[in-house]
Parts: C-alpha cells; sequence; structure tokens
C-alpha cells in the first residue's frame, strides 16, 4: 500500500472513529460551555492510549493471518463500529424507555475528561485494531492520527454547538461516522 493510500486511511479511520468526539463538543457547546483546552488533552491522553493498545492488538494479529484474512477482519470490526453508532444514535433511542433530556451542568474539569476519555476511547481501540491488523498502517501513524482527530472534533463540535449547523451535525453525526468507518472497512478488503 501507498504511503499515500495509508495516509488516506489512517486520516478516515481517525475522523470516523471521532464523531462521538464532536457530539461531545456539541453538547457542552449547546449548553453554551465552553470546553477547556487541557481537559480536551486529558481526554485525547486517554485515547492515545487505548489507540495505541487497539493499533498494538492489530499489529500482533496481522502476522498470524494472510493480508486477504486481515483485511476481512478489519472490515469487520470497523463496520461493527460503524454500525454500532447507526444503532446507538437511531435505533437505541427509539426503543430506550428513557426518554428524558440530559442536561450538562458543569464546565468539565480533569478527572470528567479522563472518565470521558474512557467513555470516548472504545471506538478508538476498535478503530485502530481495524486499522493495523490489514497492515494498511503503522501503529504510530494510527494513534496520532486518532488522537488528533479526536482534539479536533471535540473542538470543533464545540465551537459550532452555539448555532443551527450544530443542531443539524448532531442529529446526524452517528450516520456520517457509521458510513464513514463501514466505507474504510470496505476499502480495507478491496484497496
Amino acid at each position: 500500500m501507498s504511503w499515500w493510500n495509508a495516509f488516506i486511511t489512517a486520516n478516515l479511520i481517525g475522523i470516523g472513529a471521532n464523531f462521538d468526539n464532536c457530539g461531545v463538543g456539541i453538547a457542552y457547546g449547546s449548553q453554551k460551555i465552553k470546553f477547556p483546552h487541557r481537559v480536551n488533552a486529558v481526554v485525547n491522553g486517554v485515547g492515545f492510549c487505548t489507540a495505541f493498545l487497539g493499533a498494538y492488538a492489530g499489529k500482533l494479529i496481522s502476522h498470524y493471518f494472510t493480508a486477504e484474512q486481515a483485511g476481512w477482519a478489519s472490515c469487520i470490526a470497523l463496520a461493527c463500529i460503524g454500525l454500532f453508532f447507526w444503532y446507538s444514535g437511531y435505533v437505541h433511542p427509539r426503543i430506550s424507555r428513557h426518554t428524558g433530556k440530559v442536561k450538562i451542568q458543569t464546565r468539565p474539569n480533569w478527572k470528567q475528561g479522563a472518565l470521558l476519555g474512557l467513555a470516548l476511547s472504545f471506538t478508538n481501540v476498535v478503530s485502530a485494531f481495524g486499522g493495523t491488523v490489514s497492515n494498511a498502517t503503522t501503529i504510530w501513524t494510527t494513534t496520532a492520527v486518532i488522537s488528533m482527530w479526536g482534539y479536533i472534533m471535540i473542538w470543533f463540535g464545540n465551537l459550532i454547538g452555539v448555532g443551527v449547523f450544530a443542531r443539524l451535525l448532531g442529529k446526524y453525526s452517528s450516520l456520517v461516522a457509521g458510513f464513514l468507518l463501514i466505507l474504510v472497512g470496505v476499502h480495507q478488503v478491496l484497496g
């Protein structure tokens, strides 16, 4: 795989894995709460560690599978997380009995940032695993790109959280994130 193709794949994985971060930024921004940069750094520091673990596991497993098998494993992992985004964004709210809206009341601190980082990091593990299991990207490239996009997406979501665009992106963020991850998974098999 050429470096350009690997670069594009890593960035698509990074963007797709972090649409939930954008949603967090939008949630805080829509409540007129500025998400501090130091807390964003804590969230994505935790995300960096978990993405590294997922990428390392993907690299280890890639030694035991053929390139085609690894591509399919990557496709399945990324498609599953994409389908999970769709489920959590559209199906679960319709079947859930709890319909009340959760209101965010305080500016986050570093402790909340660490907990938020853990909550948001599950997609980082799977996405990093999917990116490295098929040898599409290196461990460090995948980890760095996922962390970089995590920081950017929280910042961006918080920045646009007050306007109309935030409501539009918030409504379709799960759809876009799921589509991107499934697209990257299909690219792992066909590319």
